[in-house]
């Protein structure tokens, strides 16, 4: 009892947050039409982001029927609460092989019911920047596009740990940017997918970077 309410206190200080920041900042979208264009094509569509730069696009595509995985661990059950209080449905997952196969298998059940999917694809435990196959597994299974998005603020506090997790500040100007989708046919190769997404998470999230290095300061 003392850990549901401790992660019910720690979730709605952080929704506070979530809110506080994005609602006092400017959201700039970059490339929005490639994500609207392959939306009003495929119906659905399939989001893959870097676990450090969830913060914005978790406030950007908050109530907009999207399903996304979270561990079974303490910290994707805070992440649960979290994600639950934006509208998210929620599947849970173990980082272990049979628990990630099962976590997949369950999103492929829901993304069947005409929900979009997000994938948090170096989660849940790292190593950053290298995606995990189950997106492009979950791509093949239901002919899905993956959507690459990427985030950045101009005044932010970036963590030292494996994630690199991105914290923006309130009052601030921030990015949000899609990517070119990667379309996975059932032939594929899912190495040759996985390596495709990695460079095109790391090509967006670099130009967020970089477009607001040369912004003018607030």
């Amino acid at each position: 009892m003392n850990k549901i309410f401790k992660n019910e206190i720690s979730s709605n200080i952080i929704c506070f947050l979530i809110n506080f920041v994005c609602r006092t900042s400017g959201i700039t979208k970059i490339n929005e039409d490639i994500f609207r264009e392959n939306k009003e094509k495929n119906k659905n569509v399939i989001f893959a982001f870097w676990h450090g730069r969830q913060f914005i696009p978790l406030f950007v595509h908050a109530f907009k029927d999207v399903v996304i995985m979270t561990s079974l661990s303490e910290d994707g059950e805070l992440q649960t609460k979290i994600m639950s209080k934006f509208g998210y449905d929620i599947v849970r997952g173990s980082a272990e092989k049979r628990g990630a196969v099962e976590g997949t298998i369950k999103l492929i059940e829901k993304a069947n019911q005409f929900k979009d999917v997000a994938f948090a694809v170096d989660g849940p435990r790292g190593p950053g920047f290298i995606p995990k196959p189950g997106v492009i597994f979950t791509a093949k299974k239901t002919g899905r596009v993956i959507i690459p998005v990427s985030s950045s603020a101009k005044h932010k506090k970036i963590f030292d740990n494996w994630d690199k997790y991105l914290f923006p500040f309130p009052f601030n100007k921030c990015i949000i940017i899609y990517g070119n989708p990667v379309v996975v046919r059932k032939e594929d190769n899912i190495e040759a997918k996985t390596k495709e997404l990695e460079l095109e998470l790391n090509r967006i999230t670099d130009i967020a970077d970089d477009f607001l290095k040369h912004t003018r300061k607030l």
